[in-house]
């Protein structure tokens, strides 16, 4: 008998000991998954006796060799995570094929994360083919087993119609009481999908459902709809139990929490890259609340510069890009998501500002615990170019945050021509 996954939680970019035996074999062959390893989601060093991991910018649920699986969790609330995912417009692309328990929550949960898992489930009922049954299912005209006579008697008898009758007959296939809920919550899980490439394998995916099931009708759910036990074959209960599961923290507004925990809700597992999220949350951030002052708010990964202006050899790709006009660059922003700078992020905004002629440069880092949100001034270039540091605080309010991030920053950038 196989034994169970031992259930490692650790914090992001925070440390863990392993004895020895836990990550080598005793042929001294490394029992740390592949699939791990190419990740870059951990970092393993040698001491005394075993190892010690340091989870570096991802959390999410990460096995890490065959008996031990790592819960990595953000530093922050959970309801901040949940925030900065829908201001920075996280598509959710990095689900890993294992289940995980979340624990419930006062929060909501993003509906773009349980639209991720609907569709996980989903995709494998379709592969196994969606349940069928017997059902009742009402008939008029000739005669047909079993005949309802009261029916048949008020709708033709008594109207001078003695050959056609009611009958409740048996058909075999699709239009059950379960599938009519889970083609409703495909039409739902359908109308929620946000525009964009990034989707379209979960827009097939729902299409190809809803074109299976056009013969069956909608219905919302009661109580006893998520109760899968009576209703769907032993062989396809844990697919149309997690659609159902799904479909009812949607309807409900249930919460879930990052932390894991054996009694909580079944999810499918994400991962989660905390530099794309914490930069894609602070352009995300400045392109909403700058479009009032005039300024736009570009991805340099899309708007690549020139390090140099002879050459197309070295692309720039700036995280933020602080723009009054098509030619009028007004600051270059890097987003760094780490506790401490290094002397290769100063480098890097420095050769960005430059090779931009921008006036500003802003390096972007989460403020650490017990750290307040602040602007500090780095210096002034030859050039005249400004440079400053800006710790964006992630720990308590982010809609309080985001607001002042964004009147510190307005007031450093040079003003238009006209004012």
């Amino acid at each position: 008998m196989t034994a169970a996954a031992r259930i490692v939680e650790i914090q992001e970019r925070g440390q863990r000991y392993f004895p020895r035996a836990d990550l080598v074999d005793a042929q001294g062959r490394s029992l740390i998954l592949p699939e791990t390893r190419q990740l870059s989601a951990i970092e393993v060093r040698d001491v005394a006796d075993g190892a010690s991991l340091m989870a570096l910018g991802l959390i999410g649920y990460l096995p890490l060799t065959a008996d031990i699986t790592l819960n990595i969790v953000p530093k922050f609330p959970i309801q901040n995570l949940w925030a900065m995912l829908e201001i920075g417009g996280e598509n959710y692309r990095n689900i890993l094929p294992t289940i995980r328990r979340y624990q419930t929550s006062a929060n909501p949960a993003p509906i773009q994360m349980l639209a991720r898992s609907f569709c996980h489930y989903l995709r494998q009922a379709i592969a196994a083919g969606f349940e069928r049954s017997y059902y009742a299912k009402q008939q008029t005209g000739y005669y047909k087993p079993r005949v309802e006579f009261g029916r048949t008697i008020n709708q033709f008898i008594s109207r001078g119609n003695p050959v056609d009758t009611v009958s409740n007959v048996f058909e075999f296939g699709l239009d059950s009481a379960v599938n009519r809920v889970i083609k409703s919550a495909c039409v739902r899980f359908a109308s929620l999908l946000p525009a964009g490439e990034a989707w379209n394998d979960e827009r097939r995916l729902i299409r190809y459902a809803l074109e299976t099931l056009q013969r069956v009708e909608t219905r919302e759910p009661t109580a006893l709809d998520f109760d899968t036990e009576a209703m769907v074959s032993r062989r396809l209960r844990p697919q149309y139990s997690g659609m159902l599961r799904i479909y009812h923290l949607l309807l409900t507004g249930g919460g879930i929490s990052f932390t894991f925990e054996p009694g909580g809700k079944e999810l499918p597992s994400f991962l989660f890259n905390l530099d794309d999220i914490f930069e894609r949350f602070v352009r995300q951030a400045f392109a909403s609340g700058l479009r009032a002052h005039g300024i736009s708010v570009l991805d340099g990964n899309k708007h690549q510069g020139r390090l140099f202006e002879d050459s197309r050899i070295y692309p720039t790709k700036s995280d933020v890009i602080f723009r009054r006009t098509k030619h009028e660059i007004i600051g270059i922003g890097e987003v760094k998501y780490k506790p401490k700078l290094k002397e290769a992020d100063r480098y890097q905004i420095i050769s960005h500002v430059t090779s931009a002629k921008s006036p500003v440069g802003i390096l972007f880092t989460p403020a650490n615990i017990g750290e307040s949100q602040r602007l500090e001034r780095i210096g002034r270039m030859a050039t005249g170019a400004q440079f400053y540091h800006y710790r964006v605080n992630i720990q308590g309010d982010i809609q309080a945050a985001v607001d002042q991030m964004i009147l510190d920053i307005v007031r450093i950038l040079p003003p238009a021509a006209n004012e």
